[in-house]
């Protein structure tokens, strides 16, 4: 089976931060199928390149490349509404994304479209190809798309699939009855894999502290503020934590600014946005998944598992539903800085609570099979079920 994937955007190299999971979702298919991905380019990206055996074709939308803004400055719904020349880029991405796609995907078997953007791109290929559409939705379109676009885009492609409960029901309120749950792929190999700690702790300067650390988008939707914010409370009560943050986007300078007025900068590490995420989650003593807003539920907190890292979650999307206070996580209050501090304080202290939580982490994985062995037979599946009933 031939697929084509359509994507706004896909890590720009391996191992990058942005969208992991849309390289995870090719890359595991791929050793079963023949994939394409069409997604858009970035300042410093190859046009073409294959990675793990999945085809990769860049189209650019704005010339010079390095003033392009809607992708991989931030969400693409967060450059839009913060930036005039992304809303001025919107018709050009578009077009070229649809150009770039009827050029690309005239082949395949299948369009597997991630958001509704991309699957906005892929209804040519459904009108002139006779394409089979399989719109995999991850929350973002939901929350960031008019809903005038969503229902056009959603009612015309063949199925819908989603990770998220909450998602896949605001779709059904739209009309769509074809939609399936399936999950999001995770990198196991790369959070499995054993690491050297000593190593990694000696190139960023740490010797015997316990490790707090937030990886993800710098933007208001993950809320890193919140996570500065806690640290005073945290460093009353355990002088011996340091604090890493990975990450980039709109809300860089204010978490600088806020670590200088706070005179917390000697205990926080901030490295640019790294493709060795899973490097810092080896040698964490806890993560932090401290969104302000979820569709379901963040899935760094996923790869925290894999690496058997006890999280604090705040209670944003479906948190609550899922993870069990005390069992799967530590759950707290979102945008309260006390209360997660405390929490923090409470891990950090408790050494066979760690244990624990990490240890029923992966029998959480399990239960609710985010395990990857699991979802590709159910992608295959999905897919070759929409061509069947063309």
């Amino acid at each position: 089976m031939k697929i084509c994937i359509l994507a706004t955007s896909y890590p720009r190299a391996k191992n990058d931060y942005w969208v992991p999971f849309m390289h995870s979702w090719a890359r595991e298919l791929a050793k079963k199928e023949d994939v394409t991905v069409v997604t858009s380019g970035g300042a410093n990206t190859k046009d073409y390149e294959v990675r793990d055996n999945v085809k990769i074709h860049r189209f650019n939308y704005f010339y010079p490349r390095n003033l392009q803004v809607l992708t991989y400055t931030g969400g693409m719904g967060e450059s839009f509404n913060q930036s005039f020349l992304a809303k001025l880029q919107a018709p050009f991405f578009m077009l070229s994304f649809m150009l770039k796609s009827l050029k690309i995907a005239k082949n395949c078997d299948v369009i597997n479209a991630h958001w509704v953007l991309s699957g906005l791109a892929a209804l040519p290929l459904k009108f002139f190809y006779k394409k089979p559409v399989v719109l995999t939705e991850h929350g973002g379109s939901i929350r960031n798309i008019p809903k005038f676009l969503n229902r056009f885009v959603l009612k015309r492609v063949d199925m819908v699939t989603s990770a998220h409960d909450d998602v896949i029901g605001a779709i059904k309120e739209i009309g769509v009855k074809n939609v399936v749950n399936i999950r999001n792929f995770l990198n196991e190999d790369r959070f499995l894999k054993k690491h050297d700690k000593n190593t990694i702790k000696k190139e960023l300067k740490i010797k015997n502290e316990l490790i707090v650390t937030f990886i993800g988008r710098f933007e208001p939707l993950k809320d890193p503020l919140t996570f500065v914010d806690s640290i005073p409370y945290v460093l009353k009560s355990m002088k011996n934590a340091r604090f890493i943050m990975v990450g980039d986007g709109h809300l860089r300078k204010d978490i600088e600014s806020r670590i200088e007025k706070l005179n917390i900068k000697e205990h926080v590490i901030m490295p640019r946005a790294t493709p060795n995420v899973d490097n810092f989650l080896a040698i964490s003593d806890v993560f932090i998944a401290c969104s302000a807003t979820e569709n379901c539920f963040s899935t760094t907190i996923l790869e925290a598992m894999l690496s058997k890292v006890p999280c604090v979650i705040t209670k944003a999307g479906m948190t609550e539903k899922f993870f069990a206070h005390g069992q799967y996580g530590y759950l707290v209050e979102k945008k309260n800085p006390r209360l997660l501090g405390e929490a923090i304080v409470n891990l950090l202290k408790d050494k066979n609570l760690r244990k624990k939580i990490s240890l029923n982490g992966l029998k959480f994985l399990d239960k609710y099979e985010f395990r990857n062995s699991a979802i590709i037979n159910k992608i295959i599946k999905t897919l070759k079920n929409s061509i069947k009933h063309r």
